[in-house]
């Protein structure tokens, strides 16, 4: 992949009125959806960004789930939305300091913390320019056990079920103005079965993109 080009654009114009939920935001001049929408997508991983942010907590994907976040991804999002996605950005070393720890509004009561380009800057690679980027930021998946069923007494005692979950903060950078169209944090879960993982991760990954899109300038 081509080196990632971080230039100047125009200044950081913060926009108070939105379509919101809880736990997502879409500046309301993008929910108008373009026809034709480029999109690029940077995931925050550590061996580029640390240097700079040593005290952050940055996402964590084991060999297979990384495989089917990188290469599964973009084909979803094309098949259920207008984007077309040119590709998974590989961070660069000089990339970390044109980034910051944003606090972006989720409502008129809450903030979310995440990784994000500075005022005025842009993020896409210099061969195959977008118009947005899709950041996605402390991204994981994780197992768990929760008790289910049954009851206290005597021959009714709850089962215990596992279940797997992933979850990702994530930022839309629209690198033609250069300010942050939409962000959030979106969370799926499944039951955990003996069905393949790699099937487990998509559908997990499915949903969690399904709400992002729903919520973005490229429905």
């Amino acid at each position: 992949m081509g080196s990632i080009l971080i230039f100047s654009v125009l200044g950081f114009l913060f926009i108070t009125s939105c379509a919101s939920t809880s736990n997502q935001y879409l500046a309301s001049e993008y929910t108008d959806r373009s026809e034709d929408v480029t999109l690029s997508i940077l995931p925050i991983e550590s061996d580029v960004f640390f240097e700079y942010f040593p005290g952050y907590i940055f996402g964590k994907l084991e060999a297979d789930q990384s495989n089917t976040f990188e290469h599964y991804l973009p084909t979803f999002i094309e098949r259920n939305s207008r984007a077309d996605v040119k590709e998974v950005l590989v961070g660069s070393s000089e990339m970390g300091s044109d980034f910051e720890l944003k606090s972006l509004p989720l409502d008129s009561e809450s903030n979310i913390s995440i990784l994000g380009p500075k005022e005025n800057t842009s993020v896409e690679n210099s061969e195959n320019p977008t118009r947005f980027t899709l950041i996605l930021d402390q991204f994981n998946y994780q197992m768990f056990e929760i008790e289910t069923g049954g009851g206290t007494y005597a021959g009714h005692e709850g089962e215990t079920e596992t279940r797997l979950k992933f979850e990702t903060k994530y930022l839309i950078w629209d690198n033609q103005e250069g300010k942050p169209a939409a962000w959030g944090k979106v969370d799926s879960i499944t039951r955990y079965t003996s069905m393949e993982r790699d099937v487990l991760y998509q559908q997990l990954l499915d949903k969690a993109m399904e709400q992002i899109i729903n919520k973005s300038p490229f429905l």
